[in-house]
Formats: C-alpha cells, sequence, structure tokens
C-alpha cells in the first residue's frame, strides 16, 4: 500500500479488487454518471450532493457539510458498513474524492479511506480492467455518527476569532481572480483577511496525480506556518478540501478545512473582507 496516508495508486487498487473477501467500496464521484466512460470493476457511482456537500438553497449553499443523517443514510445506500475500507475516485481533479475523503474523517468513519491518486484517468492510462456499468450492492444500516472530530474543521466565528488572536493562518484556495476580487462567486468579492493564495491545482503534476512530498511542501510553503494552524478554503470547501489533505495528511502539517467557506463568509456582511 502507499507509503503516503490516504493515497493508492492504480496498481495497488487493482491488486486490492483480487483479494477475496475483502470489505471493500471503490466509490465513483465522476461527475456525469452516464458520461459513457467504463468503470473500474465493482464500482458504485455516487453523486457528491448525496451525502457529501449538500445543496441548500434557503441559504444559498450548494457544498454545505452532511448532516450526520444524510451522511449516513448515503453510505447505507452505497452499502458501506463502519468495517468497509472505501476508495473515492473522481474525474475532477482529486478534489471531490479529497471531499469525501474529509467528510469520513471528520464522522469518524472507522475503517480505512483512500483517494485514487490521479483519478480514473490514472486508471485507464494504465489499461486496467474496466466493467461497462456500475456495480450494486445490498443497502447496509449504517449507523449515525455522533462524535464528529472537530479538530479538522473550523466555523465562520472559529475563523474569525483565531485571525485576531493570531492562532488561524486563513488559506486560500481559490483562483487569483476570486482572491482578488476580479471574478465574484456570491455575496461580496476579496478574500478574508490576511489569507494567503496558492491555487489549489498547484499541488499536482501534468498527469493529475500528487506531486512527490517534497515538491508538494515548495508549493504550499505560503500555507505552512509554525506558529499558525492553515486554515482552508475556497468558494464552497472542495477545492480547499484538496489542500487540507495535501497538508494534514501527506504532509502531516495539521490543518483544518472552513467548510462553509466564501459561499458563507461572501455574504455575510458581519465578516471582514480584503481585496
Amino acid at each position: 500500500m502507499s507509503r503516503r496516508k490516504g493515497l493508492i495508486t492504480a496498481p495497488e487498487l487493482a491488486a486490492r479488487l483480487d483479494q477475496a473477501g475483502a470489505d471493500l467500496a471503490v466509490v465513483d464521484l465522476r461527475q456525469q454518471r452516464d458520461d459513457g466512460l467504463a468503470a473500474i470493476p465493482g464500482s458504485r457511482w455516487v453523486d457528491l450532493h448525496d451525502g457529501f456537500a449538500q445543496r441548500r438553497p434557503e441559504r444559498g449553499l450548494n457544498y454545505d457539510l452532511p448532516r450526520p443523517d444524510e451522511l449516513a443514510a448515503s453510505l447505507s445506500r452505497l452499502g458501506i458498513g463502519p468495517n468497509t475500507e472505501v476508495v473515492l475516485a473522481d474525474d475532477m481533479g482529486n478534489r471531490w474524492a479529497t471531499r469525501v475523503y474529509w467528510v469520513l474523517r471528520y464522522y469518524r468513519h472507522p475503517a480505512a479511506v483512500r483517494v485514487l491518486d490521479g483519478g480514473l484517468a490514472a486508471w485507464r492510462h494504465l489499461g486496467l480492467a474496466t466493467a461497462p456499468v456500475f456495480a450494486t450492492r445490498d443497502s447496509t444500516e449504517y449507523p449515525l455518527p455522533t462524535n464528529p472530530d472537530g479538530s479538522i474543521l473550523a466555523t465562520a466565528e472559529e475563523l474569525r476569532d483565531g485571525l485576531v488572536a493570531g492562532t488561524f493562518q486563513a488559506c486560500d484556495s481559490r483562483t487569483v481572480e476570486e482572491y482578488t476580487g476580479a471574478v465574484i462567486q456570491s455575496g461580496r468579492g476579496g478574500h478574508v483577511p490576511g489569507a494567503v493564495h496558492v491555487e489549489w491545482s498547484r499541488a499536482l503534476g501534468p498527469d493529475g496525480r500528487f506531486l512527490p512530498n517534497a515538491e508538494l511542501a515548495a508549493r504550499l510553503r505560503p500555507f505552512i506556518r509554525t506558529d499558525r494552524e492553515p486554515v482552508t478554503y475556497c468558494q464552497g470547501g472542495v477545492r480547499a478540501s484538496l489542500t487540507w489533505f495535501c497538508l494534514n495528511e501527506l504532509l502531516g502539517h495539521p490543518a483544518r478545512l472552513y467548510a462553509a467557506s466564501w459561499e458563507e463568509w461572501g455574504v455575510r456582511h458581519e465578516l471582514p473582507v480584503d481585496n
């Protein structure tokens, strides 16, 4: 298995699929279920918005943190139990997979969770076996999570207060146009005061896989501080999940995700903005 926490390579996953009796769920997070492209054998598809990044039109949110019951219901439909090892694969530059990874870590899924490095493209690039349709599996009754890990989450209030106290460093993973306010996605343009900027895609190589740790640390150096804990954010907490994954899991540098991100901060006018 990969020595990099939270990652699995395509060859490693292929070998894992050959192990009889493994309680393993490969979750396909491609954007369009019926895109005509083959699937990893045994994988099942789920929409990111079905239990992992919820639409809340009444609050103007498209990627809200799921409630415990929403997550449990989605995992149950996927046939996942507490002891099921989960591998996440997407066609969105690893960022949807890392969002689901973060959610499962936040709600303390007991079994191993891994992201397929390079996503579905890495699997196809190697010419590994595929299936024409997604698999089905009997549903389970996933228990309702009751003890989320608050150490990897920051709320708006916690981020605001941590910035004032000098304990948090805001880390903006959006495009430079969003950061400067030239592009406004919700509410106001600009960025969290004092936020440093490194676009999420800088963590990936040309093949869509995560950079080696030494190179990754160099790219993310503006986010890495010894005196302040990084808090990553983007528009809806998806791109920032990838940055969090790089810091917290791959580099072992404790970090938090501001899950509501700019979707919330930009429309709450009592919160400060720089541009």
